[in-house]
């Protein structure tokens, strides 16, 4: 508070987060980094985060959905809308979406997939997956490429248009039974720091430099 960030307070699970490092102004996204999308669904919050991964490892969330009471038909055509034609490698959720349901013997996961949405399943170890996400929103020093400035940065930064990721990372709370686990109550902030603890618990490749072209001058 000392220095005006008011995320920080007692009790706050996620201390390394600070709006000044890691939320960031929008930029158009380069072709070739690779996208991901993770995902908890409920009926009530359907919780999605896009990410893509520059060639130096670093993560961006560049877009969310957060919103309630969508059946299982309803928010796979919420993804696919707001995806918008967006070439990913998988869409990571947690695995109890493919427990089968006695009525029908089906999963939520196949019922995803026949709506045209292919799920992968992801680690649910919270404390794992917590603590990845931890090392994600990790801040460290490095300088300015430009100004040779000392500067701090971190290897996740979210756009500046994920409002409910933004205002939700802050407010959840470390578990009194179990420090290194996050509280389930307040429960609405959790839905959508659940999502990115499912892409945070993943080791997924970066992307690579387009290949350059090379003109041959014989002249």
């Amino acid at each position: 508070m000392l220095y005006g960030d008011w995320n920080v307070f007692e009790g706050q699970y996620f201390g390394e987060f600070r709006n000044d490092i890691h939320v960031i102004d929008q930029f158009k996204i380069p072709s070739h980094w690779k996208r991901y999308i993770s995902m908890d669904y409920g009926l009530d919050m359907l919780a999605v985060l896009w990410y893509a991964r520059d060639t130096e490892g670093n993560a961006y969330v560049y877009k969310e959905i957060h919103e309630p009471n969508l059946i299982i038909s309803e928010a796979a055509k919420k993804i696919k809308q707001v995806n918008n034609g967006d070439k990913y490698e998988y869409i990571y959720a947690p695995r109890d979406l493919w427990n089968r349901r006695q009525e029908t013997g089906k999963s939520v996961a196949d019922i995803f997939y026949e709506n045209g949405l292919q799920l992968t399943k992801t680690s649910v170890d919270r404390v794992d997956g917590w603590l990845a996400t931890k090392e994600w929103l990790k801040v460290t020093d490095t300088r300015d490429l430009e100004t040779g400035e000392p500067v701090k940065t971190s290897r996740l930064k979210i756009f500046r248009n994920c409002n409910n990721l933004i205002k939700n990372l802050p407010q959840v709370q470390i578990d009194e039974k179990n420090p290194n686990d996050v509280a389930t109550e307040p429960h609405e902030p959790t839905h959508i720091c659940d999502s990115l603890r499912y892409f945070c618990v993943n080791f997924t490749c970066s992307a690579k430099n387009p290949p350059v072209e090379r003109i041959f001058n014989f002249s």
